[in-house]
């Protein structure tokens, strides 16, 4: 299993036409694999807050950012006295419009961003059922990497599919349903990292290439 992935020769390709190689190793993993690591740390960090704040309190949280755009907003504008900007216009207008609708209805703007944030979970998990089939047959470890992937999706039509429930439901549940989704997400990022690691692939730009 090659671990090395050659350098790019002055034609912006490899020398011999193949695939751009790095060392795989895990500052070369945060640098260049971004897309693997992020929906997993957008999923540790959102079980995050669902162990240490309630449903309620997330209602709270939106209506302090709201406030605090409409503020931002109102400086912006303020500034506009001294020189006017058709660009600072709009982005004053909008930063006081998103912060009038967090305060005005805080609830539908968590249960949206949940939404969001269950949709990217699931597209995410299901683009990485795709990439890791390659792995079916080569590597022992795929199975785990199936489950909590196929797992990871139900999460994703809960949230989608969901949003408010999780708002209003008892806080052990809220508080039981963010520890599952730190663990996943602790999970997919061990996954993403050994995929790219130990997996006979690289990513030559336009997407994955198997190795002889």
């Amino acid at each position: 299993m090659a671990n090395l992935l050659e350098k790019k020769d002055g034609n912006g390709g490899s020398g011999n036409g193949g695939p751009i190689r790095r060392e795989k190793n895990f500052p070369n993993f945060v640098k260049y694999e971004s897309k693997s690591y992020t929906i997993p740390l957008i999923m540790f960090v959102l079980g995050l807050l669902f162990v240490l704040i309630q449903g309620n309190v997330l209602d709270v949280i939106v209506t302090i950012i709201g406030v605090v755009l409409m503020i931002g907003g109102v400086v912006i504008g303020i500034s506009l006295m001294t020189s006017f900007s058709p660009v600072t216009v709009f982005f004053a207008s909008m930063l006081f419009i998103m912060g009038i609708i967090c305060v005005a209805n805080p609830g539908w703007v968590a249960g949206f961003f949940l939404k969001v944030v269950g949709l990217c979970i699931l597209l995410n998990s299901l683009i990485s059922i795709f990439t890791e089939h390659k792995l079916k047959g080569k590597s022992e470890k795929y199975t785990f990497y199936l489950v909590t992937d196929i797992v990871s999706i139900v999460i994703g039509l809960l949230l989608f599919l969901f949003p408010k429930a999780w708002l209003d439901t008892a806080s052990w549940l809220f508080y039981v349903f963010g520890v599952v989704l730190m663990v996943l997400g602790v999970f997919n990022l061990y996954t993403s990292y050994k995929v790219y690691k130990e997996g006979r692939y690289v990513n030559d730009g336009s997407g994955v290439v198997w190795e002889e």
